[in-house]
C-alpha cells in the first residue's frame, strides 16, 4: 500500500485553496450542501472545487482529472455532460424554461412515470428530493387524519425529519414528539412503534434498499404491518429509483408502496423530482397545498428519444 501511494502523482490545490478561502468570507461552511463541505473529505488529498465533469471524471479548478465514483451525490446516472441531455436542454433554452401555464412535458413525462413504477397511478412533481418527501408526508397525514410517522434511513432537510437528527437547531420541539426511527431489517423495531402509538402512525416512510438488501422478506413484512395499522407506506426512492431497476427497489423486491419519491437518478443532474402514488392517495394534492415553487417545465432531457 505504501509503494503504492508513494506513486500517487503529487496534486496542485493552489486554485482550490485560494478559493475556499473566499468561500469562507461569503459561504457559512463554504459550501451550499453538506455533504459537499470541506469536513467530509480529507484535506490535503481532495480539492474544495470541481469545476467540470465529462462521463465519469471531473476536473477541478486546478486542472486535476478525477474518477468522479459518488458521481454528484448520486444524482449523475448518465455521466457528466451527456450528450443527448445537452442537445435537449438547449433545445429547450431555445423555447423558454418557465411559464404562466402547464407544459405539455408534464403529461409526457408524468404518462411515462406512471408506466414504468409500479405504485404509480398520478405524479406530482417537485424540485428536490426535501420537495416530495414532505409533500408525501403531508398527504400522509390529510388521508389518515394522523400526526405520527415512523421511518427508516434519511428523507432530507425539512423539520418534520431533521427533528429526529442532531442538527435539529430552529425546528420546534414538537417536531421531535411526531417521529420515530426503526431499524432496517428489524420487524420488531417497526412493530415496537406501532403498539406504542395505537392509531397514531400516519406513514411507514423508508429507503427500501441502502447500504445493505432488505432479508428474510423484510420490505413484505413492513407492507402488512403498516396496512394492519391503517398507515401508508413510502418508498423513499430519491437514491434508488431508476438504479436498482428501471422501475426502482419496488420493482426490484416486488413490494408496492401506497406513495413513493424519486429524483437524483430523474434528472441526471437536473433540478426535478416526483412523488408518485396510487390514484386515491394522490388525488389528495388537489387538498393539501404543495406548490412545486418555479416548475415551469419537467427536465428536457427525459424526453429524449434514445
Amino acid at each position: 500500500m505504501r509503494a503504492y501511494a508513494n506513486k500517487m502523482p503529487k496534486l496542485n490545490f493552489y486554485q482550490s485553496t485560494k478559493l475556499f478561502k473566499r468561500a469562507q468570507e461569503v459561504i457559512p461552511s463554504a459550501t451550499q450542501t453538506f455533504s459537499k463541505g470541506w469536513t467530509q473529505f480529507v484535506q490535503g488529498a481532495t480539492p474544495n472545487f470541481i469545476q467540470r465533469g465529462e462521463g465519469v471524471f471531473v476536473y477541478d479548478v486546478d486542472g486535476n482529472r478525477y474518477t468522479d465514483y459518488m458521481m454528484a451525490l448520486g444524482a449523475i446516472s448518465m455521466g457528466y455532460a451527456w450528450e443527448p441531455m445537452k442537445k435537449a436542454a438547449l433545445r429547450q433554452l431555445d423555447d423558454g424554461l418557465v411559464f404562466t401555464l402547464p407544459h405539455p412535458l408534464e403529461v409526457e413525462v408524468a404518462e411515462l412515470l406512471t408506466k414504468t413504477i409500479p405504485c404509480a397511478e398520478m405524479v406530482r412533481f417537485g424540485k428536490n428530493g426535501s420537495d416530495v418527501t414532505s409533500g408525501a408526508i403531508r398527504v400522509a397525514r390529510a388521508v389518515t387524519g394522523r400526526d405520527k410517522i415512523a421511518f427508516c434511513g434519511y428523507h432530507g432537510w425539512q423539520d418534520w425529519y431533521i427533528a429526529s437528527t442532531v442538527r435539529d437547531l430552529g425546528i420546534p420541539k414538537f417536531n421531535k414528539e411526531l417521529i420515530f426511527e426503526f431499524k432496517y431489517n428489524d420487524i420488531d423495531s417497526l412493530k415496537k412503534i406501532l403498539e406504542e402509538n395505537p392509531n397514531e402512525i400516519a406513514a411507514v416512510i423508508m429507503e427500501p434498499v441502502g447500504l445493505i438488501e432488505p432479508q428474510d422478506n423484510f420490505l413484505a413484512k413492513v407492507r402488512d404491518v403498516a396496512t394492519s395499522v391503517g398507515a401508508l407506506l413510502i418508498f423513499d426512492e430519491v437514491v434508488s429509483g431508476f438504479r436498482m431497476a428501471l422501475g426502482g427497489a419496488q420493482a426490484l423486491y416486488g413490494v408496492t408502496p401506497d406513495l413513493s419519491t424519486c429524483g437524483k437518478g430523474m434528472g441526471n443532474g437536473v433540478p426535478i423530482s416526483a412523488v408518485v402514488g396510487k390514484r386515491e392517495y394522490m388525488e389528495y394534492f388537489d387538498k393539501v397545498f404543495f406548490p412545486s415553487p418555479s416548475v415551469g417545465k419537467p427536465s428536457p432531457w427525459l424526453s429524449v428519444k434514445q
